[in-house]
C-alpha cells in the first residue's frame, strides 16, 4: 500500500488491564490483515510486540511497543501498551502518539483496576476510546455482566454496537446491534453471515433499541426524528456513534476472543468505523513568539512531529515520532523547536514491533522511527526551521517510589551514573537525583517492580550490577536543655605537646534556629589565634554529630573561658578540645534526635478510607484530615515520619487493590520517640566502638 492519505489512517493505543490479552489481540489483529504470517504469541516468546528479554522472562508488557497493518485501504498503527500500574509511564506514551484508545477488558463481569487506571488516563489525555471485551472463549465469560459493570464504572458513555453469540466454548460469532446482522466464525476466524439465533431476537432488539437511544441522544436533528417516530437508518447511527465516541460522549462495545483471531476482522471494522482519522484531530502549539496555533493534519504545509517514545541501546537513540503535518524524508534536518537545534539521524522508517521497516519518507498522520537523533528526547517537537512551534507538554505520571541505588562492584559508581543517564532517556517515569544531605544517588520510579525491570535493563545493556535500599533517613540531633563544659586535651609524646583547654555554654535555639557562635572570653585567658580553632572543632561535633552520627541542629555555643600553654599550645589541640566539648555537652543537654515528618495525600474510593487510617496509624501518622470529593472517592491527609514511607507506596497498593493515589512532600522535623531514639544512638555506638585490644 502505498503512503495513505491522512484521513485513511487509524492510530490506536491498545491498553487495558495486565494480562486481558491486549498483546495478544495486536497479534491477532497484524494476523488477520496479512502484516505477519503466523500468530504471535507472548507465552511462547513469538509476539513481534513483547521482544525485550524482561518481558519475555516475565510474561508482562513492559515498554510500548508500535507495528501497523493496511486493512480494507486503511493504514492502522497499533501502539501496544503495557498494562501493569508499574508501566503507567509506557501508557502516557502510547496515548500521546495515538488518535485514539481501544480499551482491552476481559469477559470477567468487572472492571479491574487496570482498566479503571487507563481509562483515567484516556480521559485526561481528551481521546476517543473504543472497549473490547475480550477472551469471550473464557469458562464462564459474562459480556452482558461487563458491559453493565463498565457503565456503572463509567458512567453512560460505554455503549454496545455488538453482541456475542454463545460464550465460553460455545462463542460462535456476534450480533451487529447497526444493522442487526448476524455473523458466525469459520475455522479460521473470520466471519461469515448467518441469521441472528431465535432465542437471542429478544434480546438483540434490546441491545438495538439502546444504541439507537444513545446515538439519537448526541444529536439534536437525530433525536427529533427519532421522537417523531422515524427509524434512524443504519448509516445515521453509525455516523452518530463515530461523532458521539471522537467527542467523548460515547465509546463503543465489541467482543473478541483474541486468542485464536476471533473477532480481530470485527475490530479492524470498528476501528475504521468509530474512531477518527488524524485529520480530524487539531493539535495546538506555540509559534516562536509564544502565540497559540493550531496544527490541522494535512500531507501539505511544514514539518510538526512529536517524539512519544525513545530507547536507547548499544548502538545509540531509537525515537518514535508522530508526524502531525507534513511528512518526514530521509534527508530531512528536522529543527528541534524545544532545544533550538538542528537534528540529524541516521536511518528513517515505520516501526514493526522491534524491527524497523526502512522507508524513505513518512507521510502526515503515520508513526515514523528514526535512529540517532543526537538532542531530541521523548516528548520534544521537531518541525521545519522556518515555522517553529512546539507542542504542549506530554502528562506524564507522577513517580510514586523511590530507593537508594548502588553498584555491587566499587568500580562501578562511574559506570552506574552514565547507564541511570542513558536509562532516564527511556522512561518517562524514571528520574535520579543525588540527596544533597545523604549523597546517595536516589532512583525514583512508579513501583518496586518497576525499579528492579532497570536494574534489569542497566545488567543487560550496560553490564552493570546495583542493588536498591531504603533511603537514608536525614535525621538530626538537637538539645531541649543547657549545659556547661570545661575539655582539656593535653598529649605529651617526649618532645614539643599538644595542649588545648576550653570551657563551653549551650543552649536551645527555636526550631529553624540553625547554629549559632558566640565568643564570650574577655582577656587572654585563649590567644585569640586559637579560638576560631575552637569554633572549627564544634563545627566539626556539629556536622558529625554527637550521640548518633547526624548533624546537630537549632543549637547555640559560647566560648566562656579556657587556658594555653606557652609551648604546648597548638591549632589542633584547640580544635580536638573544642570537638570533645561539644560532644560532652550536648550528651548533658538533654539530647533529642529530629526525625524529617512528611504530609502524606491519598485518594482512595470511599470503601478504603477506614483501611486507610489505620495503615497510616501502624505507621506512627497523624491523621489530619479526611474529604469526600464526591465522586465515591475521599482524600485522607496524615502527617507520617519519613522513615515509615519507604515500603507505603507498596502497602497502598495491596490494600486499595491499586486503586490508591497518593502524594508526600516534606513538612517539618519533629522528635523522634525515645524508645526508638534510644535504639539509634546504641546502634551507633556499638558500631563506632572502639576495638577490643
Amino acid at each position: 500500500m502505498p503512503t495513505p492519505a491522512p484521513d485513511r489512517i487509524r492510530t490506536v493505543a491498545v491498553v487495558g488491564h495486565s494480562h486481558d490479552g491486549k498483546t495478544t489481540l495486536c497479534e491477532a489483529l497484524l494476523h488477520t490483515a496479512g502484516a505477519t504470517q503466523r500468530l504471535g504469541s507472548t507465552d511462547q516468546g513469538t509476539s513481534i510486540f513483547d521482544s525485550e528479554p524482561e518481558e519475555q522472562r516475565r510474561s508482562i508488557s513492559i515498554s510500548a511497543a508500535v507495528a501497523y497493518c493496511d486493512w480494507k485501504g486503511t493504514r492502522i498503527n497499533l501502539i501496544d501498551a503495557p498494562g501493569f500500574q508499574d508501566f503507567a509511564g509506557e501508557v502516557a506514551s502510547a496515548l500521546a502518539g495515538a488518535d485514539a484508545a481501544v480499551l482491552v477488558v476481559s469477559a470477567t463481569g468487572s472492571v479491574p483496576v487496570g482498566a479503571e487506571l487507563a481509562w483515567e488516563m484516556i480521559s485526561e489525555a481528551g481521546l476517543p476510546c473504543l472497549i473490547v471485551v475480550n477472551r469471550m472463549d473464557r469458562e464462564n465469560a459474562a459480556y452482558e455482566a461487563t458491559v453493565d459493570a463498565l457503565r456503572e464504572a463509567f458512567g453512560r458513555k460505554p455503549i454496545a454496537v455488538t453482541i456475542p453469540i454463545g460464550a465460553a466454548e460455545g462463542f460462535r460469532g456476534y450480533v451487529d446491534l447497526v444493522n442487526d446482522t448476524a455473523h458466525e466464525f469459520r475455522g479460521d476466524g473470520e466471519a461469515v453471515d448467518t441469521e441472528v439465533p431465535g432465542e437471542m431476537r429478544e434480546a438483540v432488539a434490546r441491545a438495538h433499541s439502546a444504541l439507537t437511544d444513545a446515538a439519537a441522544e448526541t444529536d439534536d436533528s437525530l433525536i427529533e426524528k427519532y421522537l417523531d417516530g422515524t427509524e434512524l437508518s443504519d448509516e445515521e447511527v453509525r455516523d452518530a456513534v463515530h461523532r458521539a465516541a471522537f467527542g467523548g460522549t460515547l465509546a463503543p462495545i465489541i467482543c473478541t476472543a483474541a486468542a485464536d483471531g476471533r473477532g480481530a476482522a470485527l475490530l479492524l471494522d470498528s476501528l475504521v468505523r468509530y474512531l477518527p482519522s488524524p485529520k480530524e484531530r487539531v493539535h495546538h502549539g506555540l509559534d516562536a513568539s509564544g502565540k497559540e496555533v493550531e496544527i490541522l493534519c494535512s500531507s501539505d504545509g511544514p514539518l510538526v512531529a512529536r517524539v512519544f517514545r525513545t530507547s536507547v541501546d548499544n548502538f545509540g537513540k531509537v525515537s518514535y515520532l508522530r508526524i502531525l503535518r507534513g511528512s518526514l524524508r530521509a534527508d530531512t534536518h528536522p529543527y528541534n523547536a524545544g532545544r533550538k537545534v538542528e537534528e540529524r539521524f541516521a536511518q528513517l522508517g515505520r516501526p514493526m514491533g522491534k524491527q524497523v521497516v526502512v522507508a524513505g519518507e513518512v507521510g502526515a498522520g503515520e508513526v515514523a522511527v528514526v535512529t540517532k537523533l543526537q538532542a531530541a528526547a521523548t516528548g520534544d517537537t521537531l518541525c521545519a526551521r522556518s515555522t517553529p512551534v512546539v507542542l504542549a507538554p506530554m502528562t506524564v505520571p507522577t513517580v510514586s517510589y523511590s530507593a537508594a541505588i548502588t553498584a555491587k562492584s566499587k568500580g562501578d559508581d562511574d559506570k552506574i551514573m552514565q547507564s541511570l543517564a542513558r536509562l532516564t532517556e527511556e522512561e518517562l517515569t524514571f528520574t535520579v537525583d543525588r540527596d544533597p544531605v545523604t549523597q546517595e544517588v536516589i532512583v525514583h520510579g512508579m513501583g518496586d517492580i518497576h525499579l528492579d525491570v532497570v536494574l534489569e535493563k542497566m545488567k543487560r545493556k550496560y553490564g552493570v550490577e546495583a542493588t536498591l535500599q531504603a533511603p537514608k533517613i536525614p535525621y538530626r540531633e538537637t538539645i531541649n536543655g543547657t549545659a556547661r563544659v570545661q575539655h582539656r586535651y593535653k598529649k605529651q609524646s617526649g618532645g614539643a605537646g599538644l595542649y588545648g583547654d576550653c570551657t563551653i555554654e549551650i543552649e536551645p535555639l527555636p526550631r529553624g534556629g540553625g547554629f549559632q557562635w558566640e565568643d564570650k572570653i574577655f582577656g587572654g585567658s585563649i590567644p585569640q589565634q586559637f579560638r576560631p580553632s575552637v569554633e572549627k572543632g564544634v563545627r566539626q561535633c556539629i556536622e558529625q554529630g554527637a550521640i548518633s552520627g547526624h548533624p546537630v541542629v537549632d543549637v547555640k555555643v559560647r566560648l566562656v573561658d579556657g587556658s594555653t600553654h606557652p609551648v604546648d599550645g597548638k591549632d589542633i589541640a584547640f580544635q580536638i578540645a573544642g570537638s570533645m566539648a561539644m560532644r560532652e555537652a550536648v550528651a548533658k543537654a538533654s539530647p533529642v534526635l529530629l526525625e524529617p515528618v512528611t504530609m502524606v495525600r491519598v485518594v482512595v474510593p470511599e470503601r478504603f478510607t477506614g483501611d486507610v487510617i489505620g495503615l497510616f496509624n501502624t505507621r506512627r501518622g497523624h491523621v489530619a484530615g479526611m474529604n469526600p470529593l464526591g465522586d465515591g472517592r475521599s482524600e485522607v491527609t496524615a502527617q507520617v515520619p519519613q522513615a515509615e514511607m519507604f515500603t507505603f507506596p507498596i502497602d497502598l497498593r495491596a490494600l486499595t487493590q491499586g486503586r490508591g493515589r497518593y502524594s508526600m512532600e516534606f513538612s517539618h522535623y519533629d522528635e523522634v520517640p525515645a524508645h526508638l531514639a534510644q535504639q539509634m544512638v546504641e546502634a551507633h555506638a556499638k558500631e563506632h566502638a572502639a576495638p577490643a585490644p
